[in-house]
């Protein structure tokens, strides 16, 4: 099964984060993403993984 690429909004949507926090995770690579085109995605599983992980 293909794994959905979601853009910074929709993942931190889905976190209940600001987009900005978000993209600070991605800069910091405590969240797993993809570049496509120039533009970071994160994978929907790296949100499950991220949530799952202790604070």
């Amino acid at each position: 099964m293909a794994t959905e690429l979601l853009r910074a909004p929709e993942a931190a949507r889905r976190l209940g984060i600001p987009t900005k926090e978000l993209l600070r995770l991605i800069h910091d690579r405590k969240i797993r993403y993809v570049v496509v085109k120039g533009i970071a995605h994160v994978p929907d599983d790296a949100v499950e993984e991220f949530r799952a992980e202790p604070a």
